[in-house]
């Protein structure tokens, strides 16, 4: 299983933008444990929120996710539903994708997504 660590500069501000789009949190290290780090997940998919401090040079910070975007799928029949939950974020309309399924784009707090439908 592969779960990328997301560098934030405030993990659990970031982990509530997520969770107003309809994620689950499903744990959180308390910030005074010294590992700051939140696990998100939509339908199956995870990720786990951590800090820049340390891990992300200050002139790397607007280079973040530059390049990545992160592939999630949810049931068909919920798609319509989750894109609608991630409105504050402004998705792309759903569009029939090339190689045939559903999907649309978002990015919350600059951590790009193609939400895609399946089954």
């Amino acid at each position: 299983m592969l779960m990328p660590i997301i560098a934030c500069a405030d993990p659990y501000k970031t982990a509530r933008a997520y969770e107003s789009a309809g994620w689950n949190i499903d744990f959180s290290q308390p910030p005074e444990s010294g590992d700051p780090l939140v696990g998100v997940s939509l339908f199956g998919s995870r990720v786990l929120l951590g800090v820049t401090e340390g891990y992300v040079r200050e002139d790397d910070l607007a280079h973040i996710a530059c390049g990545v975007e992160f592939y999630v799928t949810v049931p068909r029949k919920e798609l319509e539903n989750v894109r609608e939950k991630h409105g504050a974020f402004s998705p792309t309309p759903i569009r029939n994708m090339p190689w045939g399924v559903f999907a649309f784009e978002v990015s919350i707090e600059n951590h790009p997504y193609m939400i895609a439908g399946e089954g």
